[in-house]
C-alpha cells in the first residue's frame, strides 16, 4: 500500500484533543470575546464499513474524491471523482463493494470518472456526525483503504466530541495536522491539506514549475510514493486554492 500521509506534517498528534495543553485556546474559549479563530484540521479515518472503502483499498492506485451528497427522500446518492491508473479495475471493485447499492457514470476521460452511487444504509458516514460536533469537512478524498479529511471545527471541544463519536463506532482515528485559522488566509499555507502542501513545496523545490521543468509529474509522484495521477490532483487542486486564497476568490 502506498503511503498517504504526510508524516512529517504531524503537529501534536499524539496529545489528546480535549487536554489542556492542546494547542492555543481560541479567544472564546479563554475569555469569552467574540470568536475569531476557528480549528483546522487534517484527519486519516478507517473502518472496514465506510463509504467505498474495500474499493479503494482493492486498487490503492487510485484517488476518490466526494463532490456532492443528494438524499431523494427515499436514497443517499453520492457523486464522486475518481482518477488513477486502474479505472476499469476500481469499476469491477465497486460493483463488489457492500457500502454501495448502484452506481451510474456520469462522465470520463481517459484519467478520470465521474460516478453516481446510491449508499448502502449499512454505510457508515461520517460527515454528518462531524457538522453535527460543530464542523465542516473542506477536503476529502479516499486512497489506499483510508479517508484523508481535511476539515474545521469551531473549537477543541467540537473536535473532541467528533473524534468521540468516532470511537464510539469503531472508527479509527489519526491526527495528522492542527493549527488555528482565520477569517483571511490560514497558517495552514492558504488553506491547503497537509498533502496538497508538501506535493506543492517538493515541486516549487525541485524545479517542476521551472521553464524548461527541472522534473516531470511521473518523478515528483516516485519522490512522495503516490501515483502520479494522484500527483496531478494535489497539484492541480493546491494550486487552485492558493490562486484563490491569494486573489481573493475563494468560493465559500
Amino acid at each position: 500500500m502506498r503511503n498517504t500521509g504526510d508524516q512529517g506534517s504531524v503537529t501534536e498528534a499524539d496529545q489528546p484533543v480535549d487536554g489542556a495543553g492542546y494547542g492555543p485556546a481560541s479567544p472564546s474559549e479563554a475569555d469569552g470575546t467574540p470568536r475569531e479563530k476557528s480549528l483546522g484540521v487534517d484527519l486519516c479515518l478507517s473502518h472496514p464499513e465506510l463509504i467505498l472503502t474495500d474499493t479503494i483499498e482493492s486498487s490503492p492506485d487510485v484517488t476518490v474524491r466526494p463532490e456532492e451528497m443528494v438524499n431523494d427522500g427515499t436514497s443517499n446518492f453520492l457523486v464522486i471523482e475518481v482518477a488513477g491508473e486502474s479505472l476499469d479495475q476500481f469499476e469491477t471493485d465497486l460493483r463488489k463493494d457492500n457500502t454501495v447499492c448502484g452506481s451510474l457514470v456520469l462522465d470520463w476521460t481517459e484519467t478520470n470518472r465521474i460516478y453516481r452511487i446510491e449508499v448502502a444504509d449499512s454505510a457508515i458516514q461520517v460527515t454528518p456526525s462531524l457538522v453535527r460536533a460543530g464542523g465542516r469537512a473542506l477536503d476529502m478524498e479516499g486512497t489506499g483503504g483510508q479517508w484523508l479529511v481535511h476539515a474545521q471545527f469551531r473549537s477543541r471541544a467540537a473536535l473532541s466530541q467528533f473524534r468521540s463519536e468516532c470511537s464510539e463506532r469503531n472508527i479509527t482515528f489519526r491526527l495528522d495536522r492542527l493549527y488555528w485559522t482565520t477569517g483571511e488566509a490560514n497558517a495552514g499555507g492558504c488553506g491547503l491539506t497537509a498533502d496538497q502542501q508538501v506535493a506543492l513545496e517538493t515541486a516549487h523545490r525541485e524545479g517542476y514549475f521551472n521553464v524548461p521543468r527541472g522534473i516531470s509529474q511521473a518523478e515528483l509522484a516516485d519522490k512522495l510514493d503516490i501515483s502520479p495521477s494522484a500527483m496531478s490532483q494535489r497539484i492541480r487542486r493546491g494550486m487552485d486554492q492558493v490562486v484563490g486564497s491569494e486573489l481573493g476568490l475563494s468560493g465559500e
